[in-house]
C-alpha cells in the first residue's frame, strides 16, 4: 500500500519549510503501543512518546509493521482538504482526523471532520487506490483524558458514509491493529 500511495501522491510537499524531525510523509513503526499528536502548531501529525501531549493511542500488541502517513500539511498540498493521518497494516487501514474541541463545539467539528475524511477517501478513489482488501475505517478523534476505544459514530452521517464510501465511520481515541 505504501508503494502505491507514494506512486500516486509522492512524498512531503513542504520539505523546504518543514520542521519535522522525520523529513518524509511515511514512517514505519512496530511498537506495541504508540501515540499520535496533532499539535495545532502548523506541523503535521507526529508520533510522540507516552509522556508527551497526544490525542490518539495506537495499540499494536502483535508488533505488526504499521505505516504512519502524515497527510495534512505533508503528503497533500495545503489547498486540498484531507484528514490528519493514515495508519495501515497488511490488512487494516484507518483514516484519522483529530479535532480539538470543547464538548459544546463538537458537533460542528465532527461535521468538518466527516468532510475531511470523505475528501481523503475521494482522493484515494480518484487515484485508483483500491481499499477492498483492507478493513477500512474513518476515525474522528477528539482529545480526551480517558481511554476511548473507537465505536460507531453517533453522527447521523454514519449510514450515508458507509453506503457512499464502504468505510465505517467511527469516533474514539484508541485504535487497535
Amino acid at each position: 500500500m505504501k508503494t502505491l500511495i507514494r506512486a500516486r501522491f509522492g512524498d512531503c510537499k513542504h520539505l523546504a519549510t518543514s520542521t519535522c524531525s522525520l523529513q518524509s510523509s511515511y514512517q514505519t513503526i512496530t511498537d506495541p503501543v504508540f501515540y499520535v499528536c496533532d499539535a495545532d502548531d502548523g506541523r503535521p501529525a507526529q508520533i510522540v512518546s507516552a509522556h508527551e501531549d497526544h490525542q490518539l493511542i495506537v495499540e499494536n500488541s502483535n508488533q505488526l509493521e504499521i505505516e504512519f502517513i502524515k497527510t495534512d500539511k505533508c503528503l497533500f498540498p495545503n489547498k486540498v482538504s484531507k484528514c490528519d493521518c493514515i495508519l495501515h497494516s497488511a490488512d487494516k487501514l484507518f483514516f484519522v482526523e483529530i479535532k480539538w474541541s470543547s464538548a459544546g463545539a463538537r458537533n460542528a467539528k465532527r461535521n468538518k471532520a466527516v468532510e475531511q475524511l470523505a475528501a481523503t477517501i475521494e482522493a484515494f478513489r480518484n487515484g485508483n487506490i483500491d481499499l477492498t482488501n483492507y478493513e477500512t475505517k474513518a476515525i474522528i478523534c477528539f482529545k480526551r483524558q480517558d481511554k476511548y476505544p473507537t465505536r460507531a459514530s453517533s453522527n447521523s452521517q454514519r449510514a450515508i458514509f458507509l453506503d457512499k464510501y464502504k468505510v465505517k465511520l467511527e469516533e474514539g481515541n484508541t485504535i487497535s491493529f
